[in-house]
């Protein structure tokens, strides 16, 4: 991993003991770089209700929409399973929203990675001609 990656690897790990998922006990923890240079970090958090569950991935990208970031150029996620697990399809919708075609790297807490480009991914996100960037 290059020193930017190892970067966001650790934040990503470290915000992932902050998740809060007592139904499916399965937490996880990302981290974006943003075009800025920034790194915006958050956890999952679920609810009772299920469908008000906070995504880790879409957390991240919001803290950084919120501080007037606008592109991601980089996230990660980190899972404790056996082998790397890309986002979901909704947090691959927002991704590729808030992104030319960002890198994903997917990591166990361990270390054992996969990337790919949100492009392949993800290749045909829903699109609005007037969406503001």
């Amino acid at each position: 991993m290059d020193r930017i990656t190892k970067k966001l690897f650790t934040q990503a790990k470290r915000v992932r003991q902050n998740a809060f998922a007592p139904i499916s006990h399965y937490k996880v923890g990302a981290a974006a770089l943003t075009k800025g240079g920034r790194i915006f970090s958050a956890c999952n958090v679920e609810s009772a209700t299920v469908t008000l569950t906070t995504h880790a991935e879409a957390a991240a990208i919001d803290q950084a929409v919120a501080a007037g970031e606008r592109t991601i150029v980089k996230i990660i996620v980190v899972v404790a399973e056996k082998a790397p697990v890309f986002p979901c399809g909704l947090c691959r919708q927002k991704i590729a929203e808030f992104s030319g075609n960002a890198e994903v790297i997917a990591v166990t807490m361990r270390g054992a990675t996969r990337r790919a480009f949100i492009k392949d991914l993800y290749p045909e996100p829903f699109v609005m001609k007037n969406l503001e960037k």
